[in-house]
């Protein structure tokens, strides 16, 4: 989502960086737990590739990167269909549903990766575009009110859509946002609400039930001042009746980038993050509980790895699921994971479920109608170059699904072209639209300067 520059502050380049690994396809998992699946269309299939990037030159393709697995896919009977061409082809984007039936993308980081960096300027995206997954009809509507990196972008409960926070780029020097505006899709226009108490990017937010937004953490920068940026501890909660923003209690670890969903009884669940921002960034492994009715955060117990980049879904018992992602180990300061870690709210603890097929980071995910979670696309390797300065893409276009009731993946229908970095969201249909993300990590020329993908496609379950 940022790019790192051979300017000042690095360490806020890469801790933003770090945050937009840890939401890699959440911000819209929360959501996903309120849809009710409808009529369903008869899809047709869209075509599926395995290519693992662009083709080689030299007529020798990269071999692909769908990883090697013991399930067969053609057990689910799935499909993925195309959903539109985006007006604006997207590397990092905010997805949310709209109460109209309609997704609305906020940002454009196009010129940057979503995960490495290529000097493009970090100065963030004011674009926003507006588009039904079921007719495949995408256009651009109202830009937001100034290019901002990083800020938090829920789906309110009457059918609008919050932004709040991010940050100020770099040509007019860092500075995080505490402006707040909400998302009209009747007359498509942003609306001003109240500030944030401390302006903050990467922060986690969810919706609770009665309508409210609670944020948390975040990281705090203001250009006019010689104090570095730093991770936040502070939380706040915003009320759709006054449109104001109230402090909350404090998390008992700072951190920028976590992840929260809404479980099943309304608590809040927060996991992940980034402690420190300067050098190598140090994930936090706790996570925490905020209780709308006692407006308290508590202990959520500790993941057993310390995780960015993972897939974080609230299930139907009341838990949630995290799974892959980047861990803190490995020859290029970082390794894939295969791991999964699944949340017990009636002890309150993580215990380790059956591992993924394979390791993947940056993969979308989202829950299904029946309880099901799917996780698409993602990276499984660092790219690597190959002959006559060709390269073979880390990217993936598998798919797997995970049953809570027997802890097992199985292997889903692959999507139909390689993606990282992408963003679901469960349709009123039940299907599932994947938008935005890259199409490839760029060539060994300008690594970090990937290919947005173009194309939005929906997960139609079987």
């Amino acid at each position: 989502m940022t790019s790192a520059s051979t300017g000042s502050r690095p360490g806020i380049v890469a801790a933003i960086v770090v945050g937009f690994l840890v939401t890699v396809g959440v911000l819209l998992v929360g959501r996903a737990s309120a849809t009710l699946p409808g009529a369903r269309p008869s899809p047709q299939p869209a075509t599926s590739s395995h290519s693992a990037g662009p083709p080689a030159s030299g007529g020798h393709p990269p071999p692909s990167t769908s990883p090697a697995s013991s399930i067969d896919a053609a057990a689910d009977p799935s499909v993925w269909v195309d959903a539109g061409t985006l007006h604006e082809p997207r590397n990092a984007t905010s997805a949310v549903a709209l109460g109209n039936g309609k997704v609305l993308l906020v940002g454009s980081d196009f010129q940057t990766s979503w995960l490495a960096s290529c000097g493009a300027s970090t100065d963030g995206s004011d674009s926003v575009e507006i588009g039904d997954p079921l007719t495949g009809e995408w256009s651009a509507t109202a830009r937001l009110p100034s290019l901002r990196d990083q800020p938090s972008v829920v789906a309110l409960r009457n059918g609008q859509a919050l932004m709040t926070g991010g940050a100020a780029g770099e040509r007019i020097g860092w500075s995080a946002f505490s402006s707040t505006y909400v998302f009209d899709p009747s007359t498509q226009a942003w609306i001003r609400s109240g500030l944030l108490n401390t302006a903050r990017a990467a922060t986690a937010a969810a919706v609770l039930r009665d309508g409210r937004v609670l944020v948390a953490g975040g990281i705090y920068m203001d250009r006019t001042q010689p104090d570095p940026p730093r991770a936040l501890d502070t939380t706040e909660v915003w009320n759709p009746k006054s449109g104001n923003w109230s402090r909350a209690p404090r998390l008992a670890s700072a951190r920028s980038g976590a992840a929260a969903v809404t479980l099943a009884d309304g608590r809040v669940l927060l996991v992940g993050g980034s402690a420190r921002l300067e050098d190598a960034p140090q994930l936090v492994a706790s996570a925490e509980l905020y209780d709308p009715g006692t407006g308290r955060w508590s202990s959520a117990g500790s993941l057993a790895i310390p995780r960015s980049g993972f897939v974080f879904v609230p299930l139907v018992d009341g838990g949630a699921i995290v799974a892959g992602g980047f861990g803190e180990a490995g020859p290029a300061g970082f390794s894939y994971l295969s791991s999964a870690e699944r949340y017990d709210p009636r002890e309150n603890r993580w215990r380790p479920t059956r591992d993924l097929p394979y390791a993947v980071a940056g993969a979308a995910g989202a829950r299904l109608a029946d309880g099901r979670v799917l996780l698409a696309g993602g990276a499984t390797r660092p790219q690597e170059e190959g002959p006559g300065g060709t390269y073979v893409s880390g990217l993936t276009a598998e798919s797997v699904l995970f049953d809570p009731p027997t802890g097992s993946w199985s292997r889903a229908t692959p999507m139909p072209s390689p993606r990282a970095g992408g963003s679901a969201v469960v349709l009123t249909d039940g299907s599932v639209v994947v938008v935005g993300g890259s199409i490839s990590e760029g060539v060994p020329a300008t690594p970090g300067c990937p290919d947005a993908h173009p194309k939005a496609v929906r997960y139609v379950p079987g």
